[in-house]
């Protein structure tokens, strides 16, 4: 069994989970905390996985939480188009049709954030 192997189903699901508390936690916070959460979820991407869609996603998130904590208020469309856009980056990205699969579960999650 080769340990290296990534497995997407569950990262993907993580990813998918965390990125739908990172907005969660942006409605609800201050830009400070909230630039705070999205760090961590980079972070969290970047040690998960050494390379690949999944490295690009969270080196993406920490570099735009910087940008995030110098607003003075957040508005969570804003944030959702940041968001979309390190997206759309990642289809370029995406080697493998799980890679793909797993930016357009991203995706999907961006697009049907139910706001209620």
């Amino acid at each position: 069994m080769d340990n290296q192997q990534v497995g997407w189903a569950n990262v993907g699901l993580r990813m998918v989970q965390g990125l739908t508390t990172t907005i969660d936690a942006i409605r609800q916070l201050d830009a400070q905390e909230a630039s705070l959460v999205m760090r961590l979820l980079g972070k969290t991407c970047t040690k998960m996985m050494n390379e690949g869609v999944g490295h690009q996603f969270g080196i993406a998130l920490i570099e735009t939480s910087a940008q995030l904590a110098m607003k003075e208020k957040l508005v969570v469309e804003d944030v959702l188009k940041i968001i979309s856009s390190i997206i759309g980056r990642l289809y370029f990205t995406a080697q493998t049709e799980e890679e793909k699969q797993w930016v357009a579960q991203l995706e999907e999650t961006v697009k049907n954030y139910n706001f209620s």
